[in-house]
């Protein structure tokens, strides 16, 4: 009899706990009949000093079951949902009877608001922010579906609300460098630099590319307006042929050389960019541990609330760093692919140009 007694103040104890935590509890207020709440009955059975009685230990099973089966439904009803105030904090006195629908043990909603759940007073409370279209439109869809509809999308949050209450409070981009303070902006500003510097440099790499390669379809008539059409004229001296080979070999590596800058320029700022990101944001790192140490030491004591501004700066900095670094590798890859291939065809016809001008001379000779 003992054991038994013991089992059922063990297992009460469990329910209460587990009710209290869940969502369920929110479909059934306190009895009307000034009686116990499902969760206060368990927990007064847990701490009993005598065997339940009958009544009890049916009660108990009863509200087992119930949790369990509750647990696997969609419900609609109404219930008491707390509001938040100006800054977002929660109003405990400030209630709206509100008609929810709860999905199992998950989340519940209102139109097109999800709400969470706060075990301490056992009810429903609004978000700290509002959820993207997309997932408002499940809790909005949800609402209008009607009984034994079948299968239908719906929006799941393990942490009855609690994931969904992160979610809304992620910082924006702004915020984020924000976060960071003044070696953020720096390390954005390198980076928008950068992007901005390799889009034009991309842009003039396209558009001599296009007029190299028109150029190689009509080599007789070379213009000024490409590197090509410029080597070929400066090999031919403007119309008047050199038949000194040497000396035409130094006049078309001139203009090949004179054709190289232009084409690699701004390269060796992304690649300084690639390199600067991540030290920039090793930086940002050093002085956001620096803050998080001095809030420690004037604190006195490691409070995870005193020292996120700190590491949030930390962290931030160095995702910056890195994400500016990353991107700009690979750019200025590409702008250096580009900028070789049009090289590559200023060297070929080069060595094409005096190939034929040394076999023109060994022919006349």
């Amino acid at each position: 009899m003992g054991e038994l007694f013991g089992v059922t103040r063990q297992v009460a104890g469990d329910a209460a706990n587990q009710l209290q935590q869940s969502l369920v509890t929110t479909q059934y207020a306190a009895p009307t009949n000034g009686g116990e709440d499902r969760a206060e009955f368990l927990r007064r059975l847990a701490g009993a000093k005598e065997l339940p009685n009958i009544t009890e230990l049916e009660r108990l099973w009863y509200e087992l079951v119930r949790e369990m089966v509750d647990g696997g439904k969609v419900v609609k009803y109404k219930t008491a949902v707390i509001q938040r105030d100006a800054e977002l904090q929660p109003d405990l006195k400030n209630k709206v009877e509100w008609d929810v629908v709860r999905v199992g043990p998950f989340n519940a909603s209102h139109e097109n608001s999800f709400l969470s759940y706060l075990p301490s007073t056992k009810s429903l409370m609004t978000l700290a922010g509002q959820l993207p279209s997309d997932l408002a439109s499940l809790g909005r869809q949800i609402q209008s579906v009607p009984p034994n509809a079948g299968y239908t999308r719906a929006l799941v949050d393990p942490a009855s609300g609690g994931l969904l209450n992160l979610y809304v409070e992620r910082p924006s981009p702004v915020q984020r460098v924000e976060q960071g303070a003044a070696v953020g902006y720096v390390i954005v500003a390198v980076g928008i630099l950068g992007v901005l510097i390799a889009l034009a440099q991309a842009t003039y790499l396209v558009i001599t590319k296009l007029a190299v390669s028109a150029q190689l379809r009509n080599l007789n008539a070379p213009s000024k307006n490409n590197p090509l059409g410029r080597v070929l004229i400066a090999f031919r001296g403007e119309g008047k042929r050199d038949e000194n080979a040497e000396l035409a070999e130094l006049r078309i590596s001139e203009a090949v050389l004179r054709e190289v800058p232009k084409l690699e320029r701004f390269q060796a700022f992304l690649r300084l960019a690639v390199a600067a990101g991540p030290l920039l944001g090793l930086i940002g790192t050093v002085i956001g541990m620096i803050i998080t140490f001095r809030a420690i030491v004037a604190s006195g004591q490691s409070d995870p609330k005193v020292m996120a501004h700190g590491i949030g700066q930390a962290m931030i900095a160095t995702v910056l760093g890195l994400g500016i670094a990353i991107p700009l590798l690979f750019i200025g890859s590409g702008l250096a692919a580009m900028s070789r291939s049009v090289t590559q065809i200023l060297d070929e016809q080069s060595q094409s140009l005096l190939a034929e001008r040394v076999g023109e001379r060994q022919a006349g000779g």
